[in-house]
């Protein structure tokens, strides 16, 4: 009988670096605290983008914190598993 490969259960840490005052800035970690995926509301010049947070305004996420749509939108673009979780 030929053996079953069963993927590895990948942790995942969403990790807020500045939520204030219209800035927000996170990025997610896996379970080494390697940095695989990192997003904000900044623009190019460093200032809140008057569009806001892309993942949010595209309808990715219900807010700068929805790890479950986070943790889908990581599933879709092949960034995380689909037996990934997000803390």
């Amino acid at each position: 009988m030929a053996a079953r490969f069963t993927p590895q259960h990948q942790k995942l840490t969403l990790v807020v670096d500045l939520d204030e005052r219209g800035w927000f800035k996170a990025h997610v970690e896996n379970i080494n605290g390697k940095c695989i995926f990192a997003f904000s509301n900044e623009d190019d010049h460093g200032w809140p983008d008057p569009d806001g947070l892309w993942l949010v305004e595209c309808g990715f996420m219900a807010h700068g914190t929805d790890r479950q749509g986070l943790l889908r939108y990581m599933q879709s673009a092949g960034l995380a598993t689909a037996n990934a979780t997000l803390d």
